[in-house]
């Protein structure tokens, strides 16, 4: 089945996503690419707080465009206005070569502060109240808000990765001065499965322990 299918299995792989497809929020299946116009290629759709990001018509600087709101912007570098493409009225639709390619950008909340093509630019979060981090480096921000210092090809990484459905919202992890893998939903059932000896309860309790030391790959429990 499709649902139980990852997107390496697809030949399309993500490097910070490794679930069923059935757990990418944005991911629709086949479709027409709002951005390439190209049909049948595997796509994402676009939702609120996401951007289409588009070269500056004056410096080539790439501007993000709400792409929810469809409205236009600001270039940051040179100050000209741009317009937002002529998409249509359907839903915003990226293929997986325009995702990868930075066509889209997929904001993504974090322990570390949400980030966006703006905080990605930046090289700093959008932060959280009084982070206390000692594997990255903090910004102060305004309000009692603290920054962490990332890469920008970390930060871009997983604006260009699909999201993971939760209930109280998405937070993705990081470990290792990078963000983790996302591997999928585990229920009560997957942990007692993949425990060497059968005692699910002891084998989360020793993933968690891995995570406080150190380990790139992390699941939601159900």
């Amino acid at each position: 089945m499709l649902s139980e299918l990852t997107f390496t299995d697809l030949g399309i792989p993500f490097a910070l996503f490794d679930a069923p497809v059935s757990e990418a929020a944005e991911y629709k299946g086949r479709g027409r690419c709002s951005l390439c116009s190209k049909e049948a290629l595997h796509c994402f759709e676009a939702g609120i707080g996401d951007a289409v990001i588009v070269p500056c018509p004056r410096c080539a600087a790439e501007v993000a465009l709400d792409a929810d709101a469809r409205s236009g912007g600001t270039c940051a570098v040179c100050g000209a206005g741009v317009g937002f493409p002529d998409l249509g009225d359907s839903a915003v639709l990226a293929c997986y070569r325009c995702l990868r390619s930075g066509c889209l950008a997929l904001t993504k909340d974090t322990e570390l502060g949400m980030i966006r093509h703006e905080e990605a630019l930046r090289g700093v979060t959008h932060g959280v109240p009084g982070l206390n981090r000692a594997d990255f480096d903090l910004v102060p921000l305004d309000d009692g808000w603290v920054g962490a210092k990332l890469p920008k090809p970390t930060m871009l990484e997983l604006l260009r990765t699909p999201s993971y459905p939760s209930i109280q919202g998405e937070r993705w992890l990081f470990c290792c001065k990078g963000p983790m893998t996302y591997v999928g939903q585990w229920s009560r059932q997957k942990f007692t499965e993949m425990a060497p000896d059968g005692d699910g309860r002891a084998f989360l309790a020793g993933s968690c322990a891995i995570r406080s030391q150190g380990c790139g790959r992390t699941s939601s429990t159900t």
